[in-house]
């Protein structure tokens, strides 16, 4: 538990409930501008007294509010937001030390080198958008991309064993967070009226927030996209159960994972849970080599937790007080439906825009037609045939991830990513020969259920899939410890020794 739930933890939760109280007042008072400029010049102070924490602040934020919008004011017609307000204090705050010599970021560091291509990849869709189209179209498609300018004060940090525990605790809140807000809109909408459910309903669309849809039976879905860091906490948790923590407390949190991936009632997540699921159980089972008997203990484990899950959201959705509640059948059909319905309109729309987008791509396929390049199709979504009858339907925002990658950015956006994720892999796995291989196991596993929900659901070119990417380099040992891991990794495979050793912080 000390791995998670210590000071820091219990900080970032408060930190998080100020800024969903601030986001409430600005939502109900016209005080947003005000509030933006406060956190951004207490941002910046931060920043330029104590660099370390302003990351955690930039973590806090990414992890609880998934477009960052959770306050925002509109200047000359651009709008203004929360993300933004942090994003510059905290590159001001560090602009205000470099200068000063106080921070100097470690460039010809290797970790730097690991978002190189994608950095390059990035200035080329750019570059190549504002040449063909408006630069303000641009800015809106690609400035995600930004985010990776954070890399500069994180090269500026030297990260040690106590802030790598502070990351994780900050994970841990963030997860727990999203889990509890995603617990609470199920128990509002399946206990309220309709006033209530309105006034919740519009509060957290305007902020971007959450997306919930009614489904069949009275059930409903919620889904927020923040609960990617939901999951990309169970990892971790899966991954210290696999090898042989206590799993008591283990299998309460996972349940809480669980219940949100069912809550959540996103294919994109199915897709990459199963991917990643998959290589977590192959990879422990190559490193632990566990007998029979462990299997069965650790499935038995697993399916207990399923079922814990499944009465955790019946409990919430079906407590008497203070309405009746939904039916246990609803859920359990709304699950069904989800999971066999081939005739969704998402689906179908996806499958009509697969067929322009590779169209687009043989057009260009080295370098790419730049941010803001839109693509035309026909959709089934009832909500854009009432805009357009024909359902002949133009966006930016593109479902299939990795070839809208390709289509903005060239071929050198799919590698750039691709090479991320091989440089930091092969990093992580120092951990895997350490008493934390625990913690090497579920941040690779991390990349991996990213990396297979992009295929269908964009979250790499978002900052959500770069934020965690960069969360992943203050974790990064030195270049000789990751040299030596990828050395002894090849030595096992071929049963030639066994590996010692653990990474302490003096070493980190």
């Amino acid at each position: 538990m000390q791995q998670f739930f210590s000071h820091t933890f219990w900080k970032a939760l408060l930190i998080i409930g100020v800024l969903y109280g601030l986001g409430l007042v600005g939502y109900l008072t016209s005080l947003s501008g005000a509030l933006l400029v406060g956190v951004y010049f207490v941002t910046t102070l931060l920043a330029w007294k104590h660099l370390d924490k302003a990351m955690y602040l930039v973590f806090i934020e990414l992890f609880c509010n998934p477009h960052g919008v959770l306050f925002q004011t509109d200047v000359s017609g651009f709008s203004v937001t929360l993300r933004m307000a942090i994003f510059g204090g905290v590159m001001t705050g560090w602009g205000i030390g470099w200068l000063t010599k106080k921070y100097k970021p470690a460039l010809s560091d290797d970790r730097a080198h690991i978002f190189l291509f994608l950095a390059m990849a990035a200035s080329m869709g750019f570059i190549i958008g504002v040449l063909a189209r408006d630069p303000f179209v641009v800015f809106s498609d690609g400035n995600a991309y930004l985010y990776l300018l954070y890399l500069l004060p994180i090269l500026s940090v030297r990260w040690n064993h106590e802030h790598r525990h502070d990351l994780l605790q900050i994970l841990a809140a963030g997860a727990l967070w999203v889990a509890g807000l995603s617990f609470l809109l199920l128990f509002i909408f399946s206990h309220f009226g309709e006033g209530i459910l309105q006034v919740t309903y519009y509060f957290f669309r305007d902020l971007r927030v959450a997306e919930i849809t009614a489904l069949n039976g009275g059930a409903y879905r919620i889904f927020l996209q923040s609960q990617v860091f939901t999951i990309l906490f169970g990892w971790i948790l899966l991954a210290m159960a696999g090898s042989g923590y206590k799993r008591q407390w283990l299998m309460g949190l996972g349940a809480v994972v669980i219940a949100v991936v069912l809550l959540a009632l996103s294919r994109s997540f199915w897709v990459g849970l199963s991917v990643a699921t998959l290589f977590l159980l192959v990879v422990l089972y190559r490193s632990v080599k566990p007998s029979l008997r462990t299997v069965a203990r650790f499935g038995g484990w697993m399916f207990a937790t399923v079922l814990l899950s499944l009465g955790l959201l019946i409990a919430i959705a079906l407590f008497p007080f203070p309405g009746k509640g939904i039916t246990g059948a609803s859920l359990v059909d709304s699950l069904k439906e989800r999971t066999t319905d081939s005739q969704d309109v998402g689906i179908s729309s996806r499958w009509n825009l697969l067929l322009p987008m590779l169209t687009e791509i043989r057009t260009s396929p080295f370098v790419g037609h730049g941010f803001g390049t839109s693509v035309t199709f026909k959709t089934d979504d009832p909500r854009a045939r009432e805009l357009r009858p024909d359902g002949m339907w133009t966006t930016v925002a593109m479902e299939w991830g990795w070839l809208e990658l390709w289509i903005k950015m060239g071929i050198l956006g799919p590698i750039g990513f691709l090479y991320a994720a091989y440089e930091l892999t092969r990093r992580l796995l120092a951990y895997t020969w350490t008493e934390q291989a625990w913690l090497g196991y579920g941040l690779i596993s991390g990349i991996v259920f990213l990396f297979a929900t992009h295929f269908f659901s964009p979250y790499l070119n978002h900052p959500i899939g770069l934020g965690y990417l960069l969360f992943l380099v203050p974790f990064l040992p030195n270049k000789k410890q990751a040299v030596s891991a990828g050395t002894v990794l090849f030595e096992e495979l071929l049963s030639v020794k066994q590996p010692v050793g653990v990474l302490t912080s003096k070493e980190s």
